[in-house]
């Protein structure tokens, strides 16, 4: 079952969906201009495995909202789960906000980041080696807008980074994603039990 829920900032409302249960919560930034209902596979696959899902619409925010209060809102979605393991995906111009809300909040619950053909991701290369997020990047071999070369530059800086290269555009390659996004998270939920449990 997806539920919907607001969250506002100053005169801003976004909408945000929920769905599935589990300790580990998958959040999903989209670009902008992208409506909820290209991602309904993610949000049902990601909730399948086990995962609380939670899609940020930024479709349903008004156009002038800017990128500042759009980390601002994902930054009162994080701070609502009241402490519980989150991994962020950007899909697009989502990972700037993602990327974004990681290097200025460093929140202690974000225990892992995907990033998905995001734009200008080297502008962030300075600071993501501070951080210690298991990083999965999936990119387009062919995507002039979000550069693989870039990618490899961010991955060679993070530690626990792994990078998945995709044929088409990420938004001809949703299932794929899903199913790539799942087996990363799963494996990094196994490692993460691991090394408590030594």
């Amino acid at each position: 079952m997806i539920t919907e829920n607001y969250v506002n900032v100053g005169n801003f409302r976004v909408r945000y969906l929920e769905s599935g249960d589990g300790d580990v919560v998958f959040i999903v930034i989209p670009p902008p201009n992208a409506s909820a209902n290209r991602f309904m596979g993610i949000i049902k696959g990601v909730a399948a495995a086990g995962f609380k899902v939670i899609h940020v619409d930024l479709s349903s925010a008004p156009a002038n909202m800017n990128k500042a209060s759009r980390v601002t809102a994902l930054s009162l979605i994080v701070n609502a789960l009241n402490g519980k393991k989150v991994i962020l995906a950007g899909v697009g111009q989502g990972g700037g906000i993602v990327l974004d809300y990681v290097t200025q909040m460093r929140h202690n619950a974000i225990t892992g980041m995907v990033l998905i053909s995001t734009p200008r991701v080297i502008n962030y290369i300075d600071e993501l080696p501070k951080l210690s997020i298991p990083t999965l990047l999936v990119y387009s071999i062919n995507d002039p807008n979000a550069p693989v070369e870039e990618a490899n530059a961010v991955k060679s800086v993070i530690k626990n980074a792994k990078l998945t290269l995709i044929n088409g555009d990420w938004s001809s390659e949703l299932n794929n994603i899903t199913q790539l996004t799942v087996s990363w998270i799963l494996e990094l939920n196994k490692l993460n039990s691991t090394s408590k449990g030594s």
